[in-house]
């Protein structure tokens, strides 16, 4: 299978991303988050990503599709001194069809390249877990519970 396009997202993209956020935070967290969660993600609509996307000194968002359909995405913004490391990768979801294709590496890459950075993942998501770790992230020791995503644990992972 050839590789994903990539390309950095616009303003025009916010409908796509919003719709691809929803489906790829069901296809990660499917038993992870109450179901009021992924509704509640679902109804905040497009604006949020319309008004980043249109902030020109805004983060790059990297979007990945397939034949035109969007399969993944990426985003990280530099944190400074707030974080152990100086730039934090955000977000950074695929559609499940992309696992294995080399999709989510192409956009780790894109979004942090080799810098020194951290993340923070579901404790309870052992394929992310894995592919972070096959990319130079190790686990701090530091875990967080998000409330307003169920009291989902995370932890943070730093390379």
């Amino acid at each position: 299978m050839t590789a994903a396009r990539i390309r950095q997202a616009h303003p025009g993209d916010a409908d796509a991303l919003h719709e691809l956020h929803c489906v790829t935070w069901r296809e990660a967290y499917a038993g992870l988050v109450p179901e009021t969660v992924f509704r509640q993600r679902e109804e905040r609509g497009s604006g949020h990503w319309l008004e980043r996307l249109s902030d020109p000194a805004g983060d790059a968002v990297w979007l990945a599709h397939r034949d035109g359909v969007p399969v993944g995405f990426a985003t990280a913004h530099a944190a400074g001194t707030e974080g152990p490391r100086p730039l934090c990768l955000q977000a950074l979801y695929v559609r499940t069809s992309e696992y294995g294709q080399g999709t989510a590496a192409n956009l780790l890459q894109l979004a942090v390249g080799d810098a020194p950075c951290f993340l923070w993942v579901a404790e309870e998501n052992p394929r992310a877990l894995a592919f972070y770790r096959k990319h130079g992230f190790e686990p701090d020791g530091s875990t967080e519970t998000v409330a307003h995503w169920g009291g989902l644990t995370t932890v943070r992972m730093v390379r």
